[in-house]
């Protein structure tokens, strides 16, 4: 933060009284709070692409996949993930998120794997009625998360009639990491709904996208989430789905 310095000419003003000043200066530059009231409007916009840390290439390749009668509706189900469909989190229980087209079906099954196939939390859990962005979060009884470990998962939903068992599946990765020190002052100097610009520059991707996700279900603030939106899904290839409307998300806190 830039601060404009002006000359104090302390013979035309009492010694206490310029003391005063100097002291009211020196609090105002160092107090947080201070940064947070006059740059909240200014940090929370993400004006930049999404930066992927470099993890390495996971054991398996991840990506997309289909079996059974599905190829033909690959794009019902569309993972909201980085082009490497590694993501990482500070969390440990992420949130997850995927778009999936208008469907007679009610169920999904996600499936959790640790780094030598074993499993670690598999679920079924009800479909938003509606197309749109739907979130899913790893709730308190789901093991979790180990630092500096990566974790396959899986999400399959029908995509046939009730009396067929096509199915789509999409799948990627996840791994939890530490702020450092650099990144945990950051995040403390702003109030939670402020801090997408710094998971989007730390390449922090689940809270990245839960965050602006959450924006977005604030009237107030909603076109420049928007912006954040946009600015974030089209960085890593996801402008497709830029347009579609949260369905289950603003029911319940992400971050």
């Amino acid at each position: 933060m830039t601060w404009i310095k002006k000359k104090l000419y302390i013979a035309t003003i009492p010694i206490s009284l310029a003391l005063s000043i100097v002291s009211v200066v020196s609090v105002r530059a160092n107090s947080p709070t201070g940064f947070v009231s006059t740059q909240k409007a200014k940090t929370w916009k993400i004006s930049q692409a999404f930066k992927t840390q470099n993890r390495g290439t996971p054991s398996r390749t991840a990506g997309g996949a289909t079996r059974g009668g599905c190829a033909e509706k690959e794009r019902r189900l569309v993972s909201l993930m980085p082009k490497e469909k590694l993501g990482l989190t500070f969390n440990e229980r992420p949130t997850f998120f995927w778009k999936v087209a208008k469907s007679d079906v009610q169920t999904a099954e996600f499936i959790l794997l640790d780094d030598n196939d074993d499993l670690v939390y598999k679920t079924n859990f009800t479909l938003p009625k509606q197309q749109g962005i739907f979130a899913f979060t790893l709730p308190s009884e789901a093991p979790a998360l180990k630092l500096g470990k990566q974790y396959h998962w899986y999400l399959s939903v029908d995509c046939g009639s009730e009396e067929s068992f096509d199915t789509i599946t999409v799948e990627g990765w996840v791994e939890r990491t530490k702020p450092n020190l650099a990144v945990r002052i950051k995040l403390n100097k702003l109030a939670p709904q402020y801090r997408s610009k710094i998971y989007a520059e730390a390449g922090i991707w689940h809270e990245a996208i839960a965050n602006v996700a959450q924006q977005r279900c604030s009237s107030r603030y909603y076109s420049k989430a928007m912006v954040n939106w946009n600015q974030l899904l089209t960085s890593v290839g996801l402008s497709e789905v830029v347009s579609e409307p949260l369905n289950n998300i603003c029911k319940k806190e992400l971050f």
